[in-house]
C-alpha cells in the first residue's frame, strides 16, 4: 500500500508518462504538484523514487546537472495500470460500505420481526 505523498507523485507520473516510453522531468515539477497538499523536500522525493522502484513501480535514473536535478522515468507494468488499479480499489471500498448497509438493515428489520412474532 502507498503512502499519500506517494500515490501523488504516481498519479502525476501515470499521467505524464502515457504518452511516450520513458520521460524526463524534474524534481521541481514533481514537488510543484505535490506541494498543492504536501510539503516535500529532494530527500523525501528521492526516497519516494526510490520506494516506487522497488515496489516495481517504476525504473528511475537520477541526474544531478548544470541544469537542475533530473529524473528519467520509465513506467513499468504496475505503474501503467495504477490509475485503473486506484479507481478499482476506490470502488471495492464503496461496494464494500454499501453490502455493510444493507446487512445492517436487514439485521435489523429481522431484529423487528423476530421481535413482533415472539412478543
Amino acid at each position: 500500500m502507498l503512502e499519500k505523498k506517494e500515490k501523488m507523485v504516481m498519479l502525476l507520473l501515470s499521467e505524464i508518462c502515457t504518452e511516450k516510453k520513458s520521460y524526463l522531468i524534474s524534481a521541481d515539477q514533481i514537488a510543484e504538484f505535490v506541494s498543492q497538499k504536501y510539503i516535500l523536500s529532494i530527500a523525501e522525493l528521492d526516497e519516494i523514487m526510490v520506494s516506487l522502484s522497488k515496489d516495481n513501480f517504476i525504473d528511475v535514473v537520477v541526474s544531478d546537472g548544470k541544469r537542475g536535478y533530473f529524473y528519467c522515468i520509465l513506467l513499468k507494468n504496475k505503474g501503467k495500470t495504477f490509475k485503473k488499479d486506484l479507481a478499482k480499489q476506490k470502488r471495492e471500498l464503496y461496494m464494500l460500505g454499501i453490502r455493510t448497509l444493507c446487512i445492517t438493515v436487514f439485521s435489523f428489520l429481522i431484529g423487528l420481526l423476530l421481535k413482533a412474532i415472539f412478543s
